[in-house]
């Protein structure tokens, strides 16, 4: 609404210009004939630009909005050819007039940037106009006069107050342009702010997908072959009935922050935040195929579970209880899209697939991965799994073939394994080969190798059922006690 009184004020001020401009040839022509006796046939001018005026105006403001602003100013420059060429033609050519005629013509149909066609038709068009005039109405006597000095006069003057008038206009032009421009950055950067932090409220590949115009912010579903991910924090009901409000958000949300990255990293479209659950899943709206799919998602579960050992270290140092991720991975037919109504709607998916990576997830031990029969066949050859036994998960009608990945398999490639992450009742080993410096090594082999010796005496110290093995001489004291 703005602009558009804006435009029409500009109109205005164009069509006033456009007035002045006639009537200034007009006055030519009267001086022109100041001394002779005023015929009907010099009336021609005025009466043009009078007639011409309110029919280039309608025209233009007709034109401007049926077709173009550029084709309907082209048109009106034409009128305006055709009024300057019988002013020319009336005035038999005088020098001095015509020329500085001419030069206005030129820089009028230059502002608009019309092709040098354009010119060399309009030109020819006021050529045409001038001919015609001369030989049907003004004659061709006293052409190139130079006699008289009030026309020349006023020629420059009028010259003199078109180009400070096209100055000023110019420079109004260029501040306009300037507060437009400003206008629309401040729009654009306002845009851009809002649909920045609207995109923290939806995954990201659904908001690039919007945002670029291939998917329509309707109610719409499909049904596609994705992998589904789901984890949780074991315990944390319990720990949010005994932590302070504060000290539990920044725990949360330290943790989803570091889950979302890794997700963000491995391409996976994060559907929700289910308090301390994260349902994650691959495959929509945009897929690199099954396999590779569901192989991301094994990968981005490893690198969370490596994580979360170092949050639960440093949480540990800050006095909090230790926290454990469990996960659940199922791959099947699914339902995605857009769901809700018109005024909102969530994208998500719902599918037995979904439902079974949530079983899965909570039958899991203590970071552990336990993924379906589904996903194993389609990563069983990048990933170490070792089969879990038939469980029968709550809502299911039958006992479901569940498997626990523990590492990447690395056994025939020439990869050097990075990450060592075993844990155990009374051991835990979490090695980062990435992060261990050259002059380390030394150093982590004595430890690793004391803490060897110590394993195999402990080792030689007990039975095979775990029993302290008894010195010879206990074994001497226990023989003269039974005695």
């Amino acid at each position: 609404m703005l602009f558009e009184r804006i435009s029409m004020n500009k109109f205005v001020i164009e069509s006033i210009y456009r007035a002045v401009g006639y009537l200034i040839l007009s006055v030519a022509v009267f001086i022109y004939y100041a001394n002779e006796t005023m015929q009907l046939v010099y009336w021609m001018v005025p009466i043009a630009s009078v007639v011409l005026l309110p029919v280039s105006i309608k025209t233009f403001d007709y034109l401007k909005y049926k077709v173009n602003e550029v084709f309907a100013r082209q048109l009106v420059f034409v009128y305006d050819v055709i009024v300057a060429g019988l002013a020319i033609a009336s005035v038999h050519f005088s020098l001095v007039f015509s020329f500085l005629l001419i030069i206005c013509l030129l820089f009028i149909g230059t502002t608009f940037k019309a092709s040098f066609i354009t010119l060399v038709l309009i030109s020819a068009i006021g050529i045409t106009t001038i001919c015609l005039a001369s030989i049907f109405a003004f004659g061709f006597d006293h052409y190139f006069n130079l006699n008289q000095i009030q026309l020349i006069l006023y020629s420059f003057f009028c010259f003199l107050l078109f180009l400070g008038s096209a100055f000023y206009f110019y420079k109004s032009h260029l501040e306009h342009v300037k507060k437009t421009k400003h206008y629309y950055q401040e729009q654009m950067d306002r845009y851009i702010l809002f649909s920045t932090q609207l995109s923290r409220y939806a995954p990201k590949q659904l908001w690039q997908s919007i945002m670029s115009g291939e998917t329509e912010a309707k109610i719409d579903y499909k049904r596609k072959k994705m992998t589904i991910f789901f984890s949780d924090i074991q315990g944390f009901t319990e720990l949010a009935e005994n932590l302070p409000p504060e000290e539990l958000a920044f725990l949360l949300n330290d943790y989803l922050d570091h889950m979302t990255e890794i997700a963000k990293k491995h391409e996976a479209t994060l559907d929700k935040f289910i308090g301390d659950g994260i349902l994650i899943f691959f495959g929509d709206p945009h897929s690199k195929g099954l396999e590779p799919d569901a192989k991301k998602c094994i990968e981005m579960a490893l690198m969370m579970r490596q994580q979360m050992h170092v949050l639960r270290e440093r949480w540990l140092r800050m006095g909090f209880p230790e926290l454990h991720i469990r996960m659940g991975v199922s791959t099947g037919y699914c339902h995605v899209g857009n769901y809700g109504s018109d005024y909102r709607m969530s994208y998500t998916v719902i599918g037995h697939d979904v439902n079974l990576a949530s079983r899965l997830q909570a039958v899991a031990d203590v970071d552990e991965i336990l993924i379906a029969d589904s996903t194993y066949h389609l990563i069983k050859d990048y990933f170490i799994c070792i089969p879990k036994q038939p469980m029968q998960l709550k809502g299911m009608n039958n006992p479901m073939n569940t498997w626990q990945v523990l590492e990447k398999y690395t056994g025939n490639t020439a990869d050097i394994q990075q990450w060592f992450d075993y844990n155990y009742k009374g051991f835990h080993l979490l090695l980062n080969l990435e992060e261990i410096q050259h002059y380390e090594h030394a150093k982590l082999i004595q430890i690793l190798e004391k803490m060897t010796d110590t394993l195999k005496m402990q080792k030689e110290m007990t039975t095979s059922q775990g029993v302290a093995k008894l010195t010879l001489s206990d074994e001497l004291i226990e023989f003269i006690d039974k005695k």
